[in-house]
């Protein structure tokens, strides 16, 4: 591997995860069980974000409809800047979700929400406290992943998955501990790169997946954009022959993302349209599934979504460094974005 990646604070974040899995997840546990007993029973579960902390609530209405069999709010912030009826939302239980914990729209829609009667638990990386989201809710889920330097989001995006799966009420150690050697053993590898140049040429990258590793291909095409600058889109495999099948072609390129859960066909019908417009494609996931190229996984099926998620991190580094770009400042963005 490139030495230079050693001084990259986007690289070192990367590889960090899998310690953080290990040191992190029985306090996430805990934490998660100390917050599902004081929150108010039978609420609607309500979930709101931006950005990478956007997907983490993706992947979190997954979680929540899988164990639940309802699906949650998904809150859009800018209802809240309108004049609406003054709704009760005691029936409400919102998890907001902000890396830095000060993310401006995110921490009004939360105080919007309680000043309404929902019972607000902010989900933060914040490193100070108490953070403008903090204040505006009842509980904190501070998943201590540690300060991040670079731009993109890279471990606490992952910590934030292993919140809404804890926050759900599974346990998470044994995923995490499972899904950190898997990290350790695909870092020691080259696939980020390998992955990085097929997608070096393309016009534009599109990032395919289904269910929760959805929320794997939004963040994947998020950093390509960060990162790399790159044209990089996202959609659900069911979604793409929905009409975006038709804007892709042989100078563009494909990535999807294969948890192995589910059936195949809705993947292999894609696979086979890609194959009649000659883009060029892979499927990433684990031995279970018919990923072309397989990866190793661990066993609970939610758990392969943070490894996917940190595949895709690796591959927007890479792709950044063949364009000779700083990964760690991106021109034109900081850290904590204002809206």
């Amino acid at each position: 591997m490139n030495s230079s990646r050693d001084t990259m604070a986007m690289w070192n974040e990367i590889r960090e995860q899998p310690a953080m899995l290990r040191e992190r997840a029985v306090s996430w546990t805990e934490r998660a069980r100390h917050i599902r007993a004081e929150a108010p029973s039978r609420a609607t579960p309500v979930v709101l974000g931006r950005g990478s902390s956007g997907h983490a609530c993706t992947f979190a209405t997954y979680l929540i409809a899988l164990e639940t069999g309802r699906h949650p709010v998904e809150l859009r912030p800018w209802i809240t800047t309108q004049e609406t009826p003054r709704a009760d939302w005691s029936d409400s239980i919102a998890y907001a979700y902000s890396a830095s914990g000060a993310s401006t729209d995110v921490s009004a829609a939360a105080r919007w929400l309680r000043d309404r009667g929902a019972h607000v638990v902010a989900v933060t990386n914040a490193q100070a406290g108490p953070s403008v989201l903090e204040e505006a809710s009842h509980q904190s889920f501070r998943v201590a992943a540690g300060p991040e330097r670079a731009v993109p989001a890279t471990k606490s995006f992952c910590a934030q998955l292993f919140a809404a799966a804890a926050l759900t009420g599974l346990d998470v150690t044994t995923p995490a501990s499972d899904s950190a050697r898997v990290m350790d053993e695909i870092l020691k590898g080259d696939l980020g790169a390998e992955l990085a140049e097929f997608l070096a040429n393309a016009r534009q990258v599109v990032w395919l997946a289904r269910g929760p590793a959805l929320a794997a291909a939004l963040d994947g095409a998020l950093k390509a954009q960060e990162a790399a600058g790159r044209l990089t889109l996202a959609y659900s495999t069911a979604e793409f022959l929905h009409g975006p099948v038709a804007s892709v072609g042989p100078e563009d390129r494909v990535i999807i993302l294969d948890d192995g859960v589910g059936s195949s066909e809705n993947t292999e019908a894609v696979v086979a349209s890609l194959v009649a417009r000659r883009t060029p494609v892979v499927t990433v996931g684990p031995d279970s599934s018919h990923a072309a190229l397989r990866v190793p996984m661990p066993d609970a099926s939610w758990a392969r979504v943070p490894v996917l998620g940190m595949l895709t991190q690796w591959v927007a580094l890479e792709l950044a460094l063949r364009l000779g770009l700083d990964p760690d400042a991106p021109a034109g963005l900081k850290k904590v974005t204002l809206t």
